[in-house]
């Protein structure tokens, strides 16, 4: 069953949404990942061509998205489970592209995943965006 739409108090009669209402596939994910690559800071991180980044849409309901790399080309994983809103997605794509920022410059640390470089980064991207830093 779908939400309600709200605006402050008042409920928005008659109009409901569904839980999910964006449907992933490859092109949709590159069209995020372009865009933010387009923007600050990310214009800035010398990160690889949508082209060269593989994009692929699970169905996981425990992991949002995940950045690897397989046979040396980056890999974005996103799942439709758990990603239906275009904000969602957005600020997913800039999650992982933290991570390949910090692959690309060697800011990661052994065995930590999200380290304080990675949370300075999210302060930063989130400054720019407008993205809810605690969602990262």
């Amino acid at each position: 069953m779908g939400r309600r739409l709200a605006t402050g108090r008042r409920w928005l009669q008659g109009q409901e949404i569904p839980e999910v209402t964006l449907l992933l596939n490859h092109e949709i994910l590159a069209a995020a990942y372009d865009y933010l690559r387009a923007t600050p800071p990310f214009r800035d991180w010398n990160l690889p061509e949508s082209e060269d980044v593989k994009f692929v849409v699970t169905r996981s309901t425990s992991t949002a998205g995940t950045h690897s790399i397989k046979d040396g080309k980056d890999v974005i994983c996103v799942s439709s489970g758990c990603i239906g809103r275009t904000l969602s997605l957005v600020e997913l794509m800039a999650h992982e592209m933290i991570h390949m920022h910090q692959r690309v410059v060697c800011m990661e640390s052994r065995g930590v995943e999200h380290n304080a470089a990675f949370k300075k980064l999210v302060l930063r991207v989130s400054k720019i965006h407008g993205f809810d830093p605690m969602l990262f």
